[in-house]
């Protein structure tokens, strides 16, 4: 009965980290989401409307959800009392603290805002924000390709590990 209990748990605790794998790339495929939703609204009113930046970080929170509107959250508030410290640093530093679940292209496409937001005219910022967001779209097509692609090879090799494990050991 024990051993039975012992395969049982086995199995469950590889299918889990099995389904760890596919949940780290499902808030990847969010989190880019997100982040595009935000910035097409901060596109907006830095372009458009011309917004300060501290009310178009506000604006591209109210627009995002999780840990994007948190990212975006993070920067209006320090944008708004920068004391002399450069946007760019903030910037960096709310990518680095809102947890993200981004990989390292994914970062280093957002970090090229970072010197230009705050520091040119609307249109040049409206210009920046959207080749970032070309990129981000790529980015995001991408993870959903490796979501669906990978995200079923994650969850059958946990269990099959599992299984294997179990077999071994009995």
């Amino acid at each position: 009965m024990i051993q039975l209990l012992g395969a049982a748990l086995l199995v469950a605790g590889c299918g889990g980290l099995g389904m760890a794998a596919v949940s780290r790339l499902d808030g990847r495929v969010r989190d880019l989401r997100e982040l595009s939703a935000g910035l097409e609204i901060l596109q907006r009113e830095l372009g458009w409307r011309l917004a300060p930046l501290p009310k178009a970080l506000e604006a591209a929170a109210g627009g995002a959800k999780g840990r994007a509107a948190r990212f975006f959250e993070f920067c209006a508030r320090g944008a708004g009392d920068l004391d002399g410290t450069p946007f760019q640093h903030l910037w960096q530093e709310g990518l680095t603290q809102c947890a993200l679940r981004l990989n390292r292209e994914d970062g280093e496409l957002l970090e090229q805002l970072g010197p230009v937001l705050g520091r040119y005219d609307g249109d040049s910022q409206r210009q920046a924000v959207e080749g970032v967001l070309v990129g981000l779209h790529s980015q995001q097509a991408q993870a959903e390709e490796d979501r669906r692609r990978l995200g079923r090879v994650y969850g059958v090799l946990g269990i099959t590990a599992g299984l294997f494990l179990t077999i071994m050991l009995i």
